[in-house]
């Protein structure tokens, strides 16, 4: 799950350019250097950056290998029920499209319509029996005409019927009230035994002082008492969590973390070979 976001332009060009800007620019960087493989006899359909920016790497590429995760830490088995949170246009729907089995089960829910429209369009067919759901929650970039927030949204799953829940690059953008909500869901939507894999960005000690100076992918500013934003008007833009707080979320939800946490490298370190660029975390809901 590597990000362009890391490249040093986007660093240098944050006390420059508006975000907006910038994500503009990314996904027009994206989408000119994948209209070759478009154009390929064969090529699967992927969705433009600019329809709902899910970062770096190709589509499908991407997919396979969180669907690898999925099945190599979470434990996932093609007869699971499998909640994506946060599922965006559908990378890694597609490739659990192929995976799962007749008695497997998919939910995925975001709160992008333009996104979730194209990947009902494109979905390929599947033997699993696939539920997508429009979450009608605020969101500055995305759904911003609702009044409903994401710290009050139940996900659209009975208690206890989750075998593998997800969320890569979710937490990355939600507010403290928002994140420590969808924590607690992600505990009632499992089932005992069940395993949720999730991606974020953790603020320890040690990362604190090269991520506010500037040694970061972006410069990240103190947020309130528990959180760190790279962008204080558009704070879910891009958020850390102290780490301490994230943890204590997980055990009021009943979660105990598969240890370890597997740290990316967001806060500057220089990356080592098969480590994700957000820190990795796999929750289990005991038996």
């Amino acid at each position: 799950m590597t990000q362009q976001t890391s490249r040093p332009w986007y660093r240098a060009a944050a006390g420059v350019l508006p975000r907006s800007v910038r994500r503009r620019l990314l996904c027009l960087g994206r989408d000119l250097a994948s209209i070759r493989a478009r154009l390929k006899p064969g090529a699967k359909p992927a969705p433009w950056s600019s329809l709902h920016d899910v970062g770096g790497g190709e589509f499908h590429t991407v997919g396979r290998v969180i669907l690898s995760h999925l099945i190599n830490e979470a434990g996932l088995t093609r007869d699971d029920h499998v909640l994506d949170i946060g599922c965006g246009t559908g990378r890694v729907a597609f490739a659990l499209a192929d995976y799962l089995s007749p008695k497997g089960c998919y939910t995925g829910f975001d709160v992008a319509p333009s996104g979730l429209a194209w990947m009902i369009r494109h979905l390929p067919p599947a033997a699993a029996p696939f539920r997508i759901v429009r979450a009608d929650v605020f969101n500055t970039e995305y759904r911003q005409k609702t009044a409903s927030r994401a710290e009050a949204y139940r996900f659209p799953v009975s208690d206890g019927s989750v075998d593998v829940a997800f969320a890569t690059s979710v937490f990355t953008h939600l507010l403290p009230a928002d994140a420590e909500n969808y924590i607690a869901e992600i505990g009632r939507s499992l089932r005992p035994g069940g395993r949720a894999y999730v991606t974020a960005f953790l603020m320890t000690e040690a990362r604190r002082a090269p991520a506010t100076s500037g040694q970061a992918f972006v410069k990240f500013h103190r947020f309130g008492d528990v959180a760190h934003v790279g962008d204080t008007k558009v704070p879910e833009a891009m958020i850390a969590f102290d780490e301490t707080v994230f943890m204590g979320w997980v055990a009021r939800a009943g979660l105990d973390l598969v240890p370890p946490v597997k740290y990316g490298h967001w806060s500057g370190e220089a990356p080592v070979p098969g480590q994700d660029f957000q820190d990795v975390l796999v929750l289990r809901k005991p038996a």
